[in-house]
């Protein structure tokens, strides 16, 4: 029997890995999180199935789109991010600081964002941008991460269209990279890594060369990169070069919208039958509140990855790519892109 001293279900922590050199979180209580459609015991009786409809408390009122707490979150905004370590040991702990927002899309509980109507997309981005302007004010937050799961595939536990706000007082490890990436890329050649790999896609378009290139508009390209990880991944980057997303022009917030939307109809015409494609959308802004920084060490983007690698065809991450971090990915980008580019999706 389980000592009531390691209570299971509210112990959530950081625990520091001494080999990736990376916190990972535990958060033990989002077990108790509901998932659509399954009953609990414990739950009292209610007249609503979904918390996030207009019939609920967590819907309740008049809106478009809605910032909520998380319920059920990993991190706690309430504690402090001070580092303890055991004399003599190798393990190191943190208390588990940060803040999960949920993000509601829509009242309509049978939308996606595929469906929504143009202004509700532009009203969900002017959101992000207040968040992320509201959560940087916090000065102990170093990173703030703008996310969507959707589809059961991706253990997406709720049906209503919604994403996330995960902000950390530390930079992932992926960002982290990326970041350093940027910073390495502007010492060596006084530019910006991404402006240079857009011009280098657009130039390869122009010349006949196979393109990556999925879709485009006045101010965004959406390609599926040189260095995809996953078959169908898409990066929507702006050609303008700003850091975040509070940097968007107005007219940008309207472009953005519709490629966003574009390149979510192109998947689900993959996908096909109807259905929804499930995938992650990964928003990828500059870390906040940090001393030093500069023109060209960040550029925005928007990064999709499906675990679609083709019709009907799910790919899963096995011995090679989880036991040593080294992604197999099942086709070239230039041949998906052509693929995603010939799609009859209709247009935003």
């Amino acid at each position: 029997m389980l000592n009531k001293k390691f209570d299971n279900s509210d112990n959530s922590q950081y625990r520091w890995d001494p080999f990736q050199k990376e916190w990972i979180i535990y958060a033990p209580k989002r077990n108790l999180r509901p998932f659509q459609g399954k009953k609990f015991e414990k739950e009292p009786e209610k007249s609503w199935t979904c918390p996030f409809c207009p019939d609920a408390p967590e819907g309740a009122g008049k809106w478009i789109v809605k910032q909520l707490t998380n319920r059920f979150a990993s991190l706690d905004e309430n504690k402090h991010f001070m580092v303890e370590k055991i004399m003599g040991s190798f393990k190191k702990t943190a208390p588990n600081y940060g803040k999960c927002e949920v993000i509601l899309y829509s009242q309509d509980h049978d939308a996606s964002f595929g469906t929504l109507e143009h202004q509700n997309i532009v009203a969900l981005i002017k959101l992000w941008q207040e968040r992320f302007d509201a959560i940087k004010k916090m000065k102990d937050m170093k990173y703030i991460f703008i996310m969507e799961n959707r589809g059961k595939e991706i253990g997406n536990s709720m049906t209503h269209p919604h994403g996330q706000i995960f902000s950390f007082p530390f930079i992932p490890p992926k960002i982290e990279k990326e970041y350093s990436a940027f910073k390495e890329y502007n010492e060596e050649n006084n530019s910006c890594l991404l402006c240079d790999i857009l011009e280098e896609e657009q130039k390869e378009l122009n010349d006949g060369v196979n393109s990556r290139i999925v879709c485009e508009n006045d101010d965004f390209l959406a390609i599926i990169p040189y260095y995809a990880h996953w078959a169908f991944e898409i990066h929507i980057i702006p050609k303008r070069h700003f850091r975040s997303l509070i940097e968007l022009e107005n007219e940008e917030i309207d472009t953005l919208a519709r490629i966003m939307k574009e390149v979510v109809l192109k998947y689900d015409a993959l996908h096909g039958n109807g259905e929804i494609m499930p995938y992650v959308m990964a928003m990828h802004n500059v870390p906040v509140n940090l001393h030093k920084n500069s023109q060209f060490d960040y550029h925005f983007h928007i990064e999709y990855y499906t675990p679609f690698r083709g019709k009907g065809k799910l790919k899963f991450l096995a011995g090679v790519e989880l036991g040593t971090g080294t992604m197999i990915c099942d086709a070239l980008p230039e041949f998906n892109a052509k693929i995603m580019r010939d799609l009859n999706a209709k247009k935003p």
